[in-house]
């Protein structure tokens, strides 16, 4: 199957935020997925604070969800944040394809790709960076092969129970994502 243009990205809204909650297990998945910025259980009301830094005319946070198309089916999720109006730059986060079933197809790639497309086209951005714990390396090779680059790791990062896990910091410019276009 050709993935081209299969993945479009729409704002993600308050009637999504059930779906999403529904696609986090447990509290390790949500601080894989999202960091420390939630709490489990993941509920509506830590995402209607999220929500509220998506509106206004310069916002710090953009939400979207991911829809595959023809059949104009949510798959996934995925989020511009900490955005720098200012320094045109954002932090990619909370890259999520959501059923087991729609993993490994390819798609999380293209939702990549589309939030990239947005931040570098239509908001005009230089930068976005993103964090990855270094365990996930599936999702390192994906960052890499459309073009992220490794910038600093950060050896326990975050604790999960008696675990520590390490951060992987990488970034694209959009010079390199223009380049990558041709």
């Amino acid at each position: 199957m050709d993935l081209k243009n299969v993945i479009e990205l729409r704002p993600f809204e308050y009637s999504d935020i059930p779906r999403l909650i529904g696609w986090i297990p447990d509290a390790r998945f949500l601080l894989q997925w999202a960091g420390p910025g939630y709490s489990f259980p993941l509920d509506a009301a830590q995402l209607f604070e999220a929500l509220g830094k998506t509106k206004g005319t310069a916002p710090s946070h953009l939400m979207f969800k991911a829809l595959r198309q023809p059949e104009d089916v949510v798959i996934g999720h995925i989020e511009l944040m900490g955005i720098d109006h200012k320094r045109r730059r954002a932090h990619m986060g909370r890259v999520l394809i959501g059923e087991p079933k729609w993993r490994g197809k390819g798609y999380g790639r293209q939702m990549v790709k589309a939030a990239i497309d947005y931040a570098f086209g239509t908001m005009n951005f230089d930068t976005i960076t993103l964090s990855v714990f270094d365990f996930n390396t599936r999702a390192m090779a994906a960052y890499e092969a459309i073009g992220f680059l490794e910038y600093e790791r950060v050896s326990a990062a975050r604790r999960f129970g008696e675990e520590s896990w390490g951060l992987v910091l990488m970034r694209i410019e959009r010079d390199v994502w223009m380049r990558s276009l041709v």
